[in-house]
């Protein structure tokens, strides 16, 4: 605070001389302000003397020790995070200033000066606490929430001003200080992810308590969550999308008033490093055995990294598979699953030939319950049965399930009539498959279904008939 600048002139090029050494090269085409005026580093001379181009005239030429730079520059570091509330753009963090917040004036979001404090004049202060706590994101909701390194806050004031801005503590969680993961609104609660890398928390205000509390999602999925380095929410689906360190993508299905929490494991030949949701369009950078692309998600297809190609006459040789280039894909021709093809020179070969064509790197997919709750039966239960399970199905075309003999291949269609071309027309309805035998290990699940047919499914429910002990 006691170091003077003393600028040689008041307009034009001047040579601006320090009273010790704060200036450094990275200095260099970033700003000063001299009382309140402002200049641009042309050049730094060294240490104590740079010369600058005067854009505001400056009031004099004697020394002053009220002078500024720039919060946010290469000497400095960049925000962290940003957000929109109020009106206001709310900036929170940088390298220099890790647990400082900058609110713009209103209405104005570019302009951040401070003023004389007036109602709609631009706001900034540090978050001061019992340790330094890193900002690592700012999230618009109910209020303005802040993620920090060590606990999140709620910054309070309808409206905000500089007269009645407060801070208030919520809850000592944390957030990644290694990368920067934003939080997502899910039906009114802010989703983040812990400092510890293992815990999905729903960030929600409670009126009874009036405060926020921070709910663990993953409480039941902790094999699941490995350090996540992105998240985003599909509200279409309503599937919160987490990659994690792995490249393994999970999908968080959150029905939060219902008080459903449900997890899947995503897992294609390759990594999955991002994920965003455009619209009604969710996108996924992926490494393919170092080839990266961004793919899209398309609920019509049925293989990963797929193209889809049509001729109005059968064809045999189909391009465009470049990006698989060397590698092994499954094939959907006219509907019906063909042999594998390997990818040579971005092009497959089909024999016969085919009109409409589907190609990409198969995958398989597995359903199974969980343990049966015997909560409430009599003393001493040792053995279910499994009597019958009944699958209702949404235009599927291929089911493999698991009722205790094994995996096998199970009737979708009734005896009839076969459509025109011998491709089956997907089944939308209930079918009961009945299951054999006595378990004593209740822990196993009492049916699965796995299979890697690129075929269409789909699974709405699953109704079980048990007997215990008989």
């Amino acid at each position: 605070p006691a170091v003077t600048l003393t600028p040689s002139g008041t307009a034009g090029l001047v040579t601006v001389t320090a009273s010790a050494a704060v200036f450094d090269p990275k200095q260099e085409g970033t700003r000063l302000r001299i009382q309140g005026k402002q200049l641009r580093v042309e050049g730094v001379v060294s240490a104590t003397q740079v010369t600058a181009t005067v854009l505001e005239t400056l009031a004099g030429t004697a020394a002053t020790t009220a002078w500024d730079e720039q919060s946010f520059s290469p000497l400095r570091g960049w925000p962290v995070s940003a957000a929109f509330h109020q009106d206001r753009l709310v900036i929170g963090g940088s390298r220099d200033l890790p647990n400082r917040l900058w609110l713009s004036r209103s209405a104005d979001l570019w302009n951040f000066d401070l003023g004389t404090g007036q109602d709609d004049e631009a706001i900034e202060f540090g978050i001061l606490s019992d340790q330094v706590n890193a900002v690592r994101a700012v999230f618009s909701g109910r209020h303005l929430q802040v993620f920090t390194s060590g606990a999140e806050y709620m910054v309070s004031g309808d409206p905000l001003t500089p007269q009645n801005i407060q801070v208030h503590r919520q809850t000592r969680i944390g957030s990644p200080v290694d990368r920067s993961v934003p939080p997502r609104d899910v039906d009114g609660a802010t989703l983040f992810v812990s400092r510890n890398g293992r815990e999905i928390r729903e960030f929600l205000y409670t009126d009874t308590e009036a405060a926020y509390q921070a709910n663990d999602l993953a409480l039941l999925a902790r094999h699941l969550v490995v350090r996540p380095r992105d998240q985003d929410y599909d509200q279409g689906r309503r599937l919160m999308f987490v990659v994690m360190e792995d490249g393994a993508l999970c999908a968080l299905t959150v029905y939060r008033l219902e008080q459903v929490t449900a997890w899947t494991r995503l897992e294609t030949d390759g990594a999955v490093r991002s994920v965003a949701v455009v619209g009604d369009e969710v996108y996924a950078l992926v490494d393919r055995a170092g080839r990266w692309s961004v793919e899209r998600f398309d609920d019509g297809l049925n293989l990963d990294a797929a193209l889809v190609g049509d001729h109005d006459a059968p064809t045999a040789v189909w391009s465009g598979l470049d990006h698989l280039e060397g590698r092994t894909v499954a094939v959907v021709a006219d509907g019906t699953v063909r042999a594998d093809a390997t990818v040579a020179a971005g092009k497959i070969v089909l024999d016969p030939p085919a009109r409409h064509v589907e190609a990409g790197l198969p995958y398989s997919h597995r359903i199974e319950p969980l343990p049966v709750s015997l909560l409430g039966q009599a003393g001493g239960t040792d053995a279910v049965r499994l009597v019958s399970v009944g699958f209702r199905l949404e235009e599927t075309a291929a089911l493999h399930a698991d009722l205790g003999r094994g995996l096998q291949e199970l009737p979708l269609h009734r005896t009839g009539p076969q459509p025109a071309g011998g491709v089956p027309v997907p089944v939308s309805g209930d079918r009961k498959l009945r299951a054999l035998g006595w378990r004593r290990d209740s822990d196993r699940p009492l049916w699965s279904i796995r299979q890697d047919a690129p075929l269409p499914f789909t699974l709405l429910s699953v109704t079980m008939e048990l007997r215990v002990n008989d």
